[in-house]
């Protein structure tokens, strides 16, 4: 990444934006809709209307840096499966990637007495999943 990741915060727009914004547009978004100063240091992200694009803006202590990624094949992931408005450093690096991020599941059951699990509550198991769905074959 060509961020400096230290303290860095990605903040993501909750809305679905027309590619062709620029500097000017992204940095209304960021500081009317979403609040924010841009002079933070901060990154903030910006998801395309047909999810094959997707734009960053960053002010790295001397300006704005804004960065374009178009990807080839597949889409980036959707903003209804995104459902926070701010994302770790490694949740970033996975989308830039084309990666699917969700959020872990809760699964139970009621199964606990038949396992002889102990420290729960009878009756009940708990398995945390993280899912990650990455389109890209290694």
């Amino acid at each position: 990444m060509i961020f400096n990741t230290k303290g860095l915060r990605v903040f993501v727009y909750n809305e679905l934006i027309d590619m062709r914004c620029g500097f000017e547009k992204l940095s209304h978004f960021a500081r009317d809709k979403m609040k924010q100063r841009l002079d933070q240091g901060h990154l903030y992200l910006f998801f395309g209307k047909n999810r094959k694009r997707l734009k960053a803006l960053y002010f790295d202590g001397t300006g704005l840096v804004l960065v374009a990624k178009r990807i080839e094949r597949g889409q980036f992931m959707s903003l209804l499966e995104l459902d926070q408005n701010e994302i770790s450093i490694s949740d970033l690096k996975l989308i830039f990637h084309g990666s699917v991020i969700k959020k872990p599941s809760l699964e139970r059951s009621l199964y606990s007495d038949a396992l002889g699990v102990s420290g729960l509550p009878k009756g009940l198991i708990t398995n945390f999943k993280y899912e990650r769905e990455n389109p890209t074959t290694y």
